[in-house]
């Protein structure tokens, strides 16, 4: 997420008014937390990040996203 502010050249307030336009409930400081991994972010900020820096959602994960995943997460699921 950073990497896209930056792009955009926002700050983490200007980045916060933006969201808020669209209607998501963000403040800088959540930003800076969510920046800081000090907090996570939900499925609805996710979708909100993403149109706001106008991507897609998947695009704002890193590409070995899931490879530190425990080893029985990845194990495929057998339905019966």
């Amino acid at each position: 997420m950073i990497k896209f502010r930056h792009q955009a050249g926002w700050t983490q307030e200007v980045l916060a008014a933006r969201m808020q336009l669209l209607g998501c409930c963000i403040t800088r400081d959540i930003i800076a937390q969510i920046e800081t991994r000090r907090t996570t972010v939900n499925d609805e900020r996710v979708m909100f990040f993403a149109k706001v820096f106008g991507v897609e959602i998947g695009r704002l994960f890193p590409e070995n996203f899931g490879s530190k995943l425990p080893f029985n997460c990845r194990k495929p699921i057998c339905v019966i």
